[in-house]
């Protein structure tokens, strides 16, 4: 009953002020809402646009159901002021966790904006030395593969040798002085196939197996996704400074105001069940308002949500005790869920940097002298490592 009441009362209102949008996006709700003749007359009157018929109608039909004594339970109607205290500690919640998020990503777009050259070089150098040392390892396993293919050759054509020289000593006079020059080269030959068996063995132990390099390979992966993340990053946060720097101080602050109260009338957790899908489509368009900087766009939101999307809230729409009883139960697991990740992030580093920060200017000086000096030192890592390879 309060719903069809409520909508004509901001029909009614509509009309007074010659809102034709206001009118048309109420009608067709209130056409499905209509239970009684009275209420498909006002309707029918609105749609034929005859408003001086439909002001009259819309009049008399408010004052007769306000003339109306409904009884209701006081259990339900406690428990639908207890579940609106709930839900008002949940807009609280989702509103002081916006401010959060919106405070970070302020400050996160900042420093990217500062630092963000400067560790884009850094990620670089890190990913080429990454590179360099990938190669180096490849290289080094190269090289040994290779000497380990001539101590095979080596081994090979000593053997070949061993093998002559045998036929040559069996050939001679056991106690002949040949004999036993044949022996003793025959000795110097298996010492010398000995040495280079031992020296096969311990580059087999070097050679690097193709799993071995994983680590090197994964480090240098790891090297560039995470530089082109941060290039991106870079590249978004820039774009949003831009957009913001088009818009005047008052143009941005408004832009942040309006945007928390629309979150606040449209988030998803707090409209009532059968809106939800209204509700998410809404703050879609909100975020992409906002991505945009379009303060016009966020405002018209915000005109519509308060001229048409309410009431919203489950304690406007439920009047079953159980129906109400579950919402509470919902909504006291959402609170709680909420509490818990702002207890998170206010002990996450970021959260205790930006709130403790009393001088920005002089955190970025300090960041950049120390993003220099690591600079500096990539530089010399990769220095060295080139003129590794190159040696």
């Amino acid at each position: 009953m309060s719903t069809p009441i409520k909508r004509l009362e901001i029909i009614k209102n509509a009309i007074e002020l010659e809102d034709d949008d206001i009118i048309l996006s109420q009608l067709a709700r209130l056409r499905s809402e209509a239970f009684d003749d009275e209420l498909l007359a006002i309707v029918t009157a609105l749609e034929n646009q005859n408003y001086t018929a439909a002001m009259a109608a819309i009049t008399a039909w408010l004052q007769s159901q306000r003339a109306m004594t409904q009884w209701r339970d006081p259990q339900v109607a406690a428990s639908k002021l207890e579940l609106r205290a709930l839900e008002e500690r949940l807009r609280d919640l989702i509103d002081r966790r916006n401010a959060r998020v919106q405070q970070l990503d302020e400050f996160n777009d900042l420093y990217f904006s500062r630092l963000g050259p400067l560790m884009s070089q850094i990620l670089q150098l890190r990913k080429t030395l990454a590179e360099l040392n990938l190669r180096r390892q490849q290289a080094e396993a190269r090289r040994r593969e290779e000497d380990y293919r001539r101590c095979q050759q080596y081994m090979s054509q000593a053997v070949e040798v061993l093998a002559t020289l045998t036929q040559r000593w069996r050939e001679l006079p056991a106690d002949s002085v040949q004999a036993a020059d044949a022996r003793k080269l025959l000795q110097q030959q298996s010492d010398l196939i000995a040495n280079l068996l031992a020296e096969a063995q311990e580059l087999e132990r070097g050679l690097t197996r193709e799993e071995e390099e994983e680590p090197a390979r994964q480090a240098r992966d790891e090297a560039n996704e995470e530089y082109e993340k941060y290039r991106e990053q870079h590249h978004d946060a820039e774009v949003r400074l831009r957009k913001g720097k088009a818009l005047s101080e008052e143009d941005q602050n408004e832009l942040k105001r309006l945007w928390r109260q629309a979150s606040k009338l449209c988030h998803p957790d707090l409209v009532a069940d059968d809106l939800k899908d209204e509700a998410n489509t809404m703050m879609v368009q909100l975020n992409q308002a906002k991505q945009r900087g379009d303060v016009k766009a966020i405002r018209s939101l915000v005109a519509r949500l308060q001229q048409g999307f309410e009431p919203i809230m489950a304690s406007d729409r439920l009047n079953d005790l159980e129906r109400i009883r579950k919402k509470m139960a919902q909504v006291r697991e959402q609170i709680d869920t909420l509490v818990s990740e702002l207890a998170e992030l206010e002990k996450e580093e970021s959260w205790l940097l930006v709130s403790t920060l009393n001088n920005m200017e002089s955190y970025f000086t300090q960041q950049e002298k120390a993003l220099r000096e690591v600079r500096t030192a990539l530089e010399l890592q990769v220095n060295e490592a080139q003129l590794d390879s190159a040696a």
